[in-house]
């Protein structure tokens, strides 16, 4: 009984070893668009208003990101306009002391943390809403005059 406990518990840990992905090209996220980074460079100039940065990173097992996300930069690294183009088409990265030009390639997949952030901030406001009704119905204004 010993040595089937030993032998399985040796198949699962051959059976499942660390994997890490690779990805084909670097790239952001922004506004649920995804854009890989170029290694074309934007001159300081040609920039616009910074348009967001990169929240999350993605995860190197799964593949699995939401949000303003990248698979090369680290939070914080900052998104901007390219004066003349589209942002849906072409935005700007941070890249050390340099802009990095990054084209739009795919939308980036739907995940259920999209949904739980729009459901908590739609729960946030509600609640919002009747506690400021509560403390309205409760003060001198709402009473009516006999």
């Amino acid at each position: 009984m010993r040595r089937l406990i030993f032998l399985m518990l040796l198949s699962l840990s051959i059976a499942l070893p660390a994997s890490a992905l690779s990805w084909a090209y670097t790239f952001v996220v922004f506004d649920r668009n995804a854009y890989e980074v170029l290694d074309a460079t934007i001159e300081e100039d040609a920039l616009g208003d910074v348009i967001g940065e990169v929240e999350t990173t993605v995860n190197d097992e799964t593949g699995r990101y939401y949000g303003n996300a990248s698979n090369g930069y680290p939070i914080g690294t900052v998104y901007r306009e390219v004066d003349g183009e589209s942002v849906e088409d072409v935005i700007a990265v941070e890249d050390g002391s340099e802009w990095k030009r990054a084209e739009y390639r795919f939308e980036a997949p739907y995940h259920s943390r999209d949904f739980i952030t729009f459901f908590g901030y739609l729960l946030l406001g509600m609640g919002i809403i009747m506690i400021s009704w509560s403390f309205f119905k409760r003060s001198s204004l709402y009473k009516k005059e006999a």
